[in-house]
This record gives C-alpha cells, sequence and structure tokens, in this order.
C-alpha cells in the first residue's frame, strides 16, 4: 500500500554532491518533500534552505536523525563517516541512501546490511551510472546478446581531480578520512557499473600505482587487471590524472563491440561484424525514469526492493579491498567464489 503522505527527507551534508545532484533530485521527485539539511557551514546551509524552502537546519546530525519529522536521508559526507551515520539512522528508524563507497570496509558495510534487515528499513546506495540511460541502455543490449557473450573489456574513468569537482573538499587526498584514493573513490562507480552491465563478478583483480604515493594521501592512478567468472579479461584505469572528464567501457563479443560513452560525443555505438560501418542503437525510452532519488522514494512508499541494495555497494568494496590488497602484496589477489 502507498503511503498517503509526502516522505520527508533529511540531507546530511551539503557538498557539491548534494548541491548538484541530491537537492535538486529531491525537489524534482514526486511524492516527498525536503525537510531538514545538516551542515557546518550555517551561512552556507542558511542559503541552500531558502532556496529549497527547506524549513529546519541542524548543526548536529544525530539531532535530525532523532527528530520524528524525518523518515529518510540522504548522506552527503566524507567517506569515513557514511557508516556511523547510516547505522545511527537506521536504528533511528529512518530508510537511508548513502553516498558512495557506501563505507570505507567491507565490515562497516556488513554491518549497515544487517542493521537495515533488522529494522526493516531501506539501505541503497548511492551508485548513480547505473541510472543512466546510456548504462541502461547498453545492458539491455548485451543482456539480450547483441555482441555474444562479452570476453574481454576495457573501461577507464578519469578527470583532473576532485579539486575540480569540489574545491573545498581536502578530505579526498586524505586517506583516513577517504579511505583510499582513486579505487576508492573511482573504483566505487566502475565496479558497481561492471556487476551492473554484465551481471558478473570478478574472481581475481591485479591493481597497481605508479611511483611512491606520498605518506597519508591516496593514490592518484590505478591501473587493474580483471578476471572474471566465466573468463572474461579486462582492463581498468582509474585517474585523478586527465586533463578532461573520461568515463568509456569498451566490450568485446564474438558478434561485435560495444562502446560506452558517458563523457562527451556519442553515448553508444556498436560496431558488428557481420554488419558493416557503425550503428548508433537509440537510447531506450523506458531508461530515462525514473531517476535515482524517485527510485529510493518509490522504494519506501510501495516497499519494493531497491536496484542497488546494499549489498550490491557491499561486492563493489569486496574488490576494492582486494585491490589495496593486491597493491600491498604487488601479485593478483583472488576474491568471491569460481563455482
Amino acid at each position: 500500500m502507498i503511503n498517503a503522505f509526502p516522505l520527508r527527507i533529511g540531507v546530511i551534508g551539503l557538498g557539491q554532491i548534494a548541491v548538484k545532484a541530491h537537492l535538486p533530485g529531491y525537489e524534482k521527485a514526486d511524492g516527498c518533500q525536503l525537510t531538514a539539511v545538516f551542515s557546518s557551514r550555517e551561512d552556507h546551509a542558511k542559503k541552500i534552505a531558502i532556496q529549497y524552502g527547506i524549513p529546519t537546519i541542524y548543526k548536529d546530525w544525530k539531532k535530525l536523525l532523532a527528530s520524528p519529522q524525518i523518515d529518510a536521508v540522504s548522506i552527503c559526507t566524507p567517506n569515513f563517516t557514511h557508516a556511523p551515520i547510516a547505522l545511527q539512522a537506521l536504528r533511528q528508524g529512518k530508510h537511508v541512501l548513502v553516498e558512495k563507497p557506501m563505507a570505507t570496509s567491507v565490515k562497516d558495510a556488513r554491518l549497515m546490511i544487517a542493521e537495515a534487515k533488522k529494522r526493516k528499513r531501506v539501505l541503497m546506495v548511492h551508485h548513480n551510472m547505473r541510472f543512466d540511460p546510456a548504462v541502461r541502455t547498453a545492458q539491455k543490449l548485451i543482456e539480450k546478446g547483441t555482441i555474444g557473450d562479452v570476453f574481454a573489456f576495457a573501461c577507464s574513468l578519469a578527470h583532473p581531480g576532485p579539486r575540480i569537482w569540489n574545491p573545498d573538499a581536502k578530505w579526498f587526498f586524505d586517506i583516513r578520512e577517504a579511505g583510499g584514493g582513486t579505487l576508492m573513490d573511482l573504483g566505487a562507480h566502475m565496479f558497481d557499473s561492471l556487476d551492473f552491465l554484465l551481471k558478473n563478478r570478478p574472481v581475481s583483480i591485479h591493481a597497481m600505482v605508479p611511483g611512491v604515493v606520498a605518506k597519508g594521501r591516496g593514490e592518484f592512478h590505478c591501473a587493474c587487471l580483471l578476471k572474471f567468472k566465466g573468463g572474461s579479461v579486462g582492463t581498468m584505469t582509474l585517474s585523478w590524472a586527465d586533463t578532461d572528464y573520461h568515463n568509456r567501457f569498451y566490450f568485446f563479443g564474438p558478434k561485435g563491440t560495444l562502446f560506452l560513452n558517458l563523457g562527451m560525443g556519442e553515448p553508444l555505438v556498436l560496431e558488428l561484424r557481420k554488419t558493416p560501418g557503425r550503428i548508433l542503437p537509440p537510447l531506450a525510452k523506458d531508461a530515462f525514469k525514473p531517476s535515482i532519488y524517485q527510485h529510493f522514494v518509490d522504494c519506501i512508499r510501495q516497499g519494493k526492493k531497491p536496484w542497488v541494495p546494499g549489498e550490491d555497494g557491499l561486492k563493489a568494496l569486496q574488490v576494492i579491498e582486494a585491490g589495496y590488497e593486491s597493491i600491498r602484496k604487488g601479485k593478483a589477489i583472488s576474491l568471491f567464489s569460481t563455482d
């Protein structure tokens, strides 16, 4: 049964991801209302509250979570705070949409999942690339065998670094607060996207970083070699050293190749071995809705399982942790089951 009242949303943290994505996303979504925000920057919070007509500002996120006037929260704070805030939110009976990575350790992610099940609350991870129309269309093309079974892939996510996105977010470069560098930050997106696109999980990862990373700072560039269940292989590049934003996937199958480009240019290019020329598949009409925020609201109001539950955020973190182990040991690391 769908609840008649609007879902009351609190946003914790008002950095760029909240300002550019979460707040406008909820404003456009049906069945919810922005009710409260938390920020350590009072003047900034006041401007946001006025812009969106948000009635309540909190200087303490724990007080926001304790409020009976809040039904669900978006957690948009530095990585190391995701787990403690989410756990407290769930214990207070709130539904949670948490930014990626959902935590900075597999252990904490498991605690979050267990708490959500115990409290019977929605725990969803903000892996927003799954909601991109081009990604969703590519997934359908791969699933129906347009290029056959994918045996290899190459992908990359690179840009000039977090300072371009959020100049004030110095925590990105502090390994204690970020949990790592590009492997943690960009890898969370890419490993989840591969899981969604291929419906397959890696069984080994060999991750490498260039040179010596400064003490206390995360890696600025990471290269990974991945092997998947069934024998498919692929490469992944994660970098804060590019001059522009690039987000690309190449998939190779016996029938042809599929190129997915989430940066500038053509979003999807299909080349089939028996059909000459390049094909530009149209984006599926149903791939444009719902938004990640509408989906989160709908899951709560209608009692549905989210497309990106905590278990999927956990899978991405398991690969990331194995990647860091690979970097430390200088060799490939096995993960998951090959059964």
